[in-house]
């Protein structure tokens, strides 16, 4: 009982937690087959440990201490409401299976996201889930460049199961999509932190270091939405709010013509990285032609249309290759299944077996984050979704705001203005992963953001009290 309660404390708790978020970055790299569709990986094993011995302080010590929420507390109430519906939602499905596995997934997604602000109670515990969360990013660049050299795959790679060429980087996840999409929510983090925190010289060589290797693994990942869409956003994003969160004494003419240079030179820097290190054979699409094709890309939307409108059934090959045909049918038959349910969701997770057989597809995930959530739960939840997720950005955004929130510290502001972008970049980003519901990068976002929140508004109160 003696050791029971030592577990139980909270400085263990949270040990478990920084685990259990660096795990969850991770994926199913460091994890143990159980059985051949089961893998116990360490991220599950914390989640798990975690999940114990917050449910014996609740149940036997009648200890849960989360007041401090409150300012969060209509995205709790929705997640509650979520999986409830999407429990509902079985009565209706036409696979149980499939809606138990996907809503064990939301639960424990959820639960991921809610955990970082109910651990990230101050800003000396932000800084720490901050750094942690960095260096487990720069472990996965950093083996992307090591895989780009080397050619050496983890096991957890699709081309280690050879279900992609052999040159495909991938890092720690299965395909390049989603480190792809890892990099675009991770970056905005790095470059505000070069603009807006006080950091060492080797802090900022490390994190500019890390950046052109990220520019570099984008390219080499060949992600069109990634690469061609959401990056091109991002640097936009930054050059109209970043003026907004800086004070006017840093924005001087040499801070932002060398701000300028050490962007243009670390692009450049990335580009002769994919030329020395990207080795494309006959048999494999080079990716940097492939993010170069995103214009004739846009146009194979068209013969997609006429094939969905001719009701043909077979899979259409645009002058790109199927991606993007396949990927509007999928959205197309999408929609089809949520108007058959009365916009109610079709269950969820039972998009798969619908999407088994349906016409001019050749792949079941929806591989669109915000039509999973539609025709998975209907319409309720996702204008619910939508509505937080916006909401969301507008109080992280009045946080950054110098004029809105003067007091606030740098680091949250920081904070504030980094999730921002990446969950704007997201928008865009969120149709590359085929599914988000158990993509772990999108949801220690979210959580970051929830912390940010709660901190930043209890901040700004205490100070402008002071200052009455």
């Amino acid at each position: 009982m003696v050791n029971l309660s030592l577990f139980l404390r909270q400085e263990r708790l949270e040990t478990i937690f920084y685990c259990m978020v660096a795990f969850a970055l991770l994926g199913p790299t460091l994890g143990v087959p159980v059985t051949e569709d089961f893998n116990l990986t360490f991220f599950r094993f914390a989640f798990i440990l975690l999940s114990g011995g917050l449910l014996w302080r609740i149940t036997i010590h009648k200890d849960f201490k989360a007041f401090y929420m409150y300012p969060i507390r209509w995205y709790t109430a929705f997640f509650v409401f979520w999986f409830l519906y999407g429990l509902c939602s079985i009565t209706w499905a036409v696979n149980m299976g499939a809606a138990v596995h996907y809503l064990i997934f939301l639960v424990m997604m959820l639960s991921l996201t809610l955990s970082i602000p109910y651990f990230v109670t101050s800003e000396e515990k932000y800084w720490k889930i901050s750094r942690i969360l960095l260096g487990v990013f720069a472990f996965i660049v950093y083996f992307a460049v090591f895989e780009g050299i080397t050619g050496v795959h983890l096991p957890s790679s699709g081309v280690f199961a050879k279900s992609y060429p052999s040159n495909t980087i991938t890092s720690v996840f299965t395909n390049q999509n989603d480190l792809a999409t890892c990099i675009t929510l991770a970056l905005p983090f790095l470059i505000a932190a070069l603009l807006i925190l006080s950091l060492t010289k080797k802090v900022k060589w490390f994190l500019y270091i890390t950046i052109v290797f990220s520019l570099f693994t984008l390219i080499a990942t060949g992600s069109r939405v990634n690469t061609a869409l959401v990056l091109p956003i991002l640097v936009i994003l930054f050059a109209v709010l970043i003026p907004f969160v800086i004070e006017r004494a840093k924005l001087t003419k040499k801070n932002v013509f060398k701000t300028i240079t050490a962007a243009i030179i670390a692009v450049l820097l990335a580009i002769c990285m994919s030329s020395l290190l990207i080795h494309v054979q006959k048999s494999v699409h080079d990716p940097r032609a492939k993010i170069l094709s995103s214009w004739k890309a846009i146009q194979d939307i068209k013969p997609a249309m006429e094939a969905a409108k001719n009701k043909d059934k077979k899979v259409v090959r645009g002058e790109t290759g199927e991606s993007i045909t396949v990927r509007l049918n999928l959205l197309l038959n999408g929609l089809k299944f949520l108007q058959k349910s009365h916009f109610m969701g079709v269950g969820a997770g039972n998009i798969e077996p619908l999407m088994k057989g349906a016409p001019r597809v050749n792949k079941v995930n929806m591989h669109n984050w915000w039509a999973e959530v539609l025709v998975n739960f209907g319409v309720i939840i996702f204008i619910l979704y939508i509505s937080l997720y916006i909401w969301l950005c507008w109080r992280l955004w009045k946080l950054a705001w110098l004029k809105s929130s003067p007091y606030i510290s740098p680091l949250i502001r920081w904070g504030a203005i980094s999730s921002l972008i990446a969950m704007i970049g997201f928008v865009g980003g969120g149709v590359a992963p085929s599914t988000a519901i158990h993509y772990t990068p999108m949801w220690v976002v979210y959580g970051i953001a929830l912390a940010v929140i709660i901190l930043g508004e209890t901040q700004q109160k205490k100070r402008e009290s002071i200052n009455i």
